[in-house]
């Protein structure tokens, strides 16, 4: 469920496009103009008896039946780096960026 060198996202050299692990496990490569809006929040999952909540970070995209979410615990050894990342690919291409709702 990982990129090649263990990242669920990658932001390009030239910061115009980002390739993201898609829910269903395959890569997808967003240019800038696909990308509706990014969101910072939270997310809770039922877990049989339990509810667990952990940070998100949403990506709307045109195209994209569904967002596509990026849990906290599904890397958190990076998860801090993939937010400065979006958040410095929002402001450098426009993108709405939306924080903690």
């Amino acid at each position: 469920m990982i990129l090649e060198n263990n990242r669920l996202i990658e932001c390009s050299r030239d910061w115009t496009a980002i390739t993201v692990m898609g829910n269903n496990g395959k890569p997808i490569l967003l240019d800038y103009s696909q990308i509706k809006e990014i969101r910072f929040g939270y997310h809770t999952q039922r877990r049989l008896f339990t509810k667990k909540t952990s940070e998100k970070i949403e990506i709307r995209a045109h195209g994209l039946k569904s967002p596509i979410l990026l849990l906290k615990p599904m890397d958190r050894e990076h998860f801090d780096q993939y937010k400065q990342e979006i958040t410095k690919f929002a402001k450098d291409n426009k993108i709405r960026l939306i924080e903690f709702d």
